[in-house]
């Protein structure tokens, strides 16, 4: 979509005059820069992605509706959240959203702070009118050792030994909406210390101690390192002390932490094969990864028993 009709639809359907776009990203959408007499940022999204962009603008709305930080979604004159047109045969959306100035935060300095925004979305989550799609053990576990399956993987076996473990001790945990790629890169911290949250694409209904472990993990996905874990335990406390102010957890979501943590490298392996393609990725790297799991089982009870003694009854759990 060339740049002259991108400023004919600024100017026609939302008014903006003589904006000028700086070329920010390319992704799922193709990302700009507006700037005019406000900054906006402008989405130009393919037909391919259409039902995700749909789904985090509807959440964008209902969340702005409700008081909590996220971009403002600017409507068009006829009080449109998306333009439609059509591009080469292609349906292409068009999200226009008010411009965060922001950097991501430093997590290790406001980690309380951003458990309390974490658990009020959660809150608010729980009174969204519209279903989301499920996430479990498939989307977990078996994606990853069904792409294992096809690259004829030799050492298998314990990657399905291992996921059902895994997913034996997080299976009864209560669900409920959750964002779904709750990384700090989806964070935007402005100059008066608000952070706002974005980007929720990939919202879904699943346990939701998978949010606060992508959040709070602190580990190197390819280099595990013991000082990675103690930050890791330390944001955690923080985190937490923010977030049962809005949603309380049980003792037994608490202490799946460490789980989650290792459920994580599945379900991102997988995504990243979905992505990507399985030949992205040799035996060795899939070798190193197990090292990398086997490792952390080893540090699991030391990591539980860290928050068996401090952690729930320190928050009132």
């Amino acid at each position: 979509m060339d740049e002259m009709m991108l400023l004919d639809i600024l100017k026609l359907n939302y008014g903006i005059d003589s904006p000028s776009l700086e070329f920010l990203r390319e992704g799922g959408s193709h990302t700009y820069i507006v700037n005019g007499k406000i900054k906006y940022l402008l989405k130009v999204i393919g037909s391919a992605f259409s039902d995700t962009a749909r789904q985090s603008v509807a959440i964008m709305r209902y969340l702005e509706k409700k008081g909590f930080p996220v971009p403002k979604t600017m409507l068009t004159k006829s009080g449109e959240s998306i333009f439609e047109t059509e591009v080469d045969g292609e349906m292409k959306l068009i999200v226009l959203m008010e411009f965060i100035d922001g950097d991501e935060p430093e997590l290790e300095s406001c980690a309380a702070e951003v458990g309390a925004l974490v658990g009020r979305f959660h809150q608010l989550m729980e009174e969204y009118p519209v279903e989301l799609v499920s996430h479990g053990k498939e989307f977990f576990i078996d994606r990853y050792i069904n792409f294992l399956s096809k690259k004829n993987y030799p050492r298998i076996a314990e990657y399905e030994e291992l996921g059902g473990r895994l997913w034996d001790k997080v299976k009864a945990l209560p669900q409920g909406l959750c964002h779904g790629d709750l990384h700090r890169g989806n964070l935007i911290q402005r100059a008066d210390d608000l952070i706002y949250l974005v980007d929720f694409d990939t919202a879904c209904r699943a346990p939701k101690m998978f949010d606060l472990m992508v959040m709070c993990d602190m580990t190197d996905y390819f280099n595990l390192k013991q000082e990675d874990i103690e930050l890791t335990k330390v944001v955690y406390r923080e985190f937490l002390s923010g977030y049962v102010g809005y949603h309380k957890l049980s003792r037994e979501e608490i202490l799946s932490f460490p789980y989650w943590v290792a459920i994580r490298h599945f379900q991102l392996q997988a995504t990243i094969l979905e992505i990507y393609g399985v030949d992205c990725i040799d035996e060795g790297f899939i070798d190193g990864q197990l090292y990398w799991l086997n490792k952390w089982q080893d540090a699991i009870p030391g990591f539980t028993e860290e928050l068996e003694e401090k952690n729930w009854q320190r928050n009132g759990i």
